[in-house]
């Protein structure tokens, strides 16, 4: 009998050679084209992505204004939630402070810097709604979001038609100026 790992031949049984490939060789999965013949939609080339970037650079810009302010987790709960930013028209962009920062702690009393993004000609709306919300923020400086800001999160939020909801995913510690970050042992950054 004679294998051989070539095509068959008339001399050739083919029953030892699918034995001797079942041993030896894998089968390569085909994963696609599927059954349906769908597949995964190829990486787009350069110039589709400059295109795609200047078209983005088209769409228009909202003008907005932000307002920052200090946050306990515990309070996050109503002004998160994607019904109140539809219907208030606010964005928020969030980022969690450490346990061991200035103005936070554990659970619900960790802290957030909170940026609540909206037009200006929404802004009574804004100010009164997070007023029944339990959250006063009219005192808070209000600053005017730069146009060609380098924030990815403010770029999409002047670009985005819906409002967004941005989450950071890096904690950051709060420090007067003359103190230094807490080494903390790495336990306490995994948790």
């Amino acid at each position: 009998c004679t294998v051989s790992l070539g095509p068959p031949t008339l001399r050739e049984p083919l029953a030892p050679r699918m034995v001797l490939a079942a041993s030896w060789a894998l089968v390569e999965p085909q994963l696609y084209p599927a059954a349906d013949g769908w597949a995964p939609p190829a990486l787009p080339a350069n110039e589709d992505l400059l295109k795609y970037r200047e078209e983005i650079e088209d769409w228009p810009k909202k003008t907005l204004v932000k307002r920052f302010c200090l946050l306990r987790a515990r309070d996050l709960g109503p002004i998160t939630k994607p019904e109140n930013l539809e219907e208030y028209r606010y964005s928020l962009s969030c980022i969690p402070l450490t346990p061991w920062s200035r103005f936070s702690g554990e659970g619900d009393e960790r802290g957030w810097m909170v940026w609540f993004y909206y037009e200006p000609q929404d802004e009574q709306k804004v100010l009164s709604a997070l007023e029944n919300l339990g959250l006063g923020i009219s005192r808070k400086e209000r600053m005017a979001v730069d146009p060609d800001s380098p924030n990815e999160d403010e770029r999409i939020m002047m670009t985005c038609p819906q409002q967004t909801h941005h989450i950071s995913a890096w904690e950051h510690e709060l420090l007067f100026d003359d103190e230094q970050p807490k080494k903390m042992p790495d336990h306490e950054y995994w948790k």
